[in-house]
């Protein structure tokens, strides 16, 4: 009964990476749907599932299929991992993939060709699609969805039948491999429940254009443009406020995310925790309602990712939202207090904003 619902929850995972790639589109999630699929049929040809839905296959055709699944998989993931924190396209993780994409095939031809055992068939492809999913697991909380929300299970899960694959070949002909093999189907459930969150997660598009705004990126050193631009914002339903205060006195019709450490998640309906650590979730956040036609961007709390992360952390995060923003012809506005900043980071603020006023 364990092995039918370990391919259940397979095949609905993989359905729901694959919903979520439909609705966003994200390159990372086409990879990382097609290595789930993989693990899909990895399920299907182990032969305690097989022989439960009525067919008697020769174990021995089985093992080299499910080895070079495992090595796809572990690539397809390992693609997906790279695409996330956008180093797919660098010439040392491409000769990477293709080096494991050579390498695993061949290993497990010649493991065929030389008679091995299914301990030795599997020796490399699975500990190496364990570590992919490690790997993968490490860049989806790194840049994705942070620590603190449901979405989570999904890189814990995997993570930790990442380490039960790389024990594989210590493990199998040990009393260890029943339990190991209940505790992984324990760790796919948790996968699955992360990525029923990770799938849905909604991105509301905006209420209607904001039309008197010039595009472009701008600094503003005053409460009084802030207050206008919060106002219109609220008025369109358009806008991203990226801020340390919250928000008491108006209900926002537009996301906000308040940079706080105190806590992370979902606050109310359109107010989110994010870390100020938590740069490359935040970034990654906000291009997602540019992509739904949002057009505004507010950062209200520069000074305080600067204290956080350093100001050079701080400045490099501010050009990847720049040059994010720009990508869409939106506005990005960042409000700054001069007194705050030597002369020289001032300077560098400078060159790459213009001062807007209103």
């Amino acid at each position: 009964m364990l092995e039918i619902l370990n391919v259940i929850m397979r095949f609905f995972t993989w359905g729901l990476a694959t919903y979520r790639w439909g609705k966003r589109n994200e390159r990372f999630m086409l990879f990382m749907s097609l290595g789930l699929w993989m693990d899909f049929l990895a399920a299907l040809a182990q032969k305690q599932v097989i022989s439960k839905l009525g067919w008697s296959p020769n174990p021995t055709a089985l093992l080299p299929l499910m080895s070079i699944m495992a090595v796809f998989n572990g690539v397809l993931l390992m693609a997906a991992s790279f695409s996330i924190r956008g180093q797919l396209d660098t010439r040392e993780n491409q000769f990477l993939i293709l080096t494991c994409v050579i390498a695993g095939p061949t290993y497990v031809l010649l493991a065929t060709l030389l008679g091995a055992s299914s301990v030795v068939f599997m020796a490399l492809p699975v500990p190496f699609m364990g570590l992919s999913l490690m790997v993968l697991s490490y860049s989806l909380i790194k840049e994705e969805v942070g620590l603190r929300t449901a979405a989570t299970l999904f890189p814990i899960g995997a993570f930790l039948l990442g380490v039960i694959n790389l024990t594989y070949p210590l493990t199998i002909r040990t009393p260890l491999a029943t339990y190991l093999y209940g505790l992984g189907a324990f760790f796919r459930a948790m996968m699955f429940i992360g990525m029923i969150k990770y799938a849905f997660l909604q991105v509301k598009p905006p209420e209607m254009p904001i039309t008197e705004l010039p595009t472009g990126a701008f600094y503003s050193t005053g409460k009084r443009t802030f207050n206008v631009l919060l106002r219109k914002m609220q008025s369109s339903g358009n806008g991203i406020l990226i801020t340390r205060n919250r928000l008491r006195d108006i209900k926002p019709r537009f996301p906000v995310f308040w940079v706080t450490r105190a806590t992370s998640g979902q606050m109310d309906e359109n107010i989110m925790a994010v870390s100020p650590t938590d740069m490359g979730i935040l970034l990654d956040l906000v291009r997602r309602y540019l992509e739904t036609g949002h057009s505004l961007v507010v950062l209200d709390c520069f000074e305080y990712l600067m204290i956080e992360n350093g100001f050079e952390n701080a400045f490099k995060f501010l050009i990847s939202m720049k040059d994010t923003v720009m990508k869409y012809n939106g506005t990005l506005v960042t409000t700054v207090e001069p007194p705050a900043y030597s002369k020289k980071h001032m300077a560098m603020l400078q060159r790459e904003l213009e001062k807007l006023e209103l």
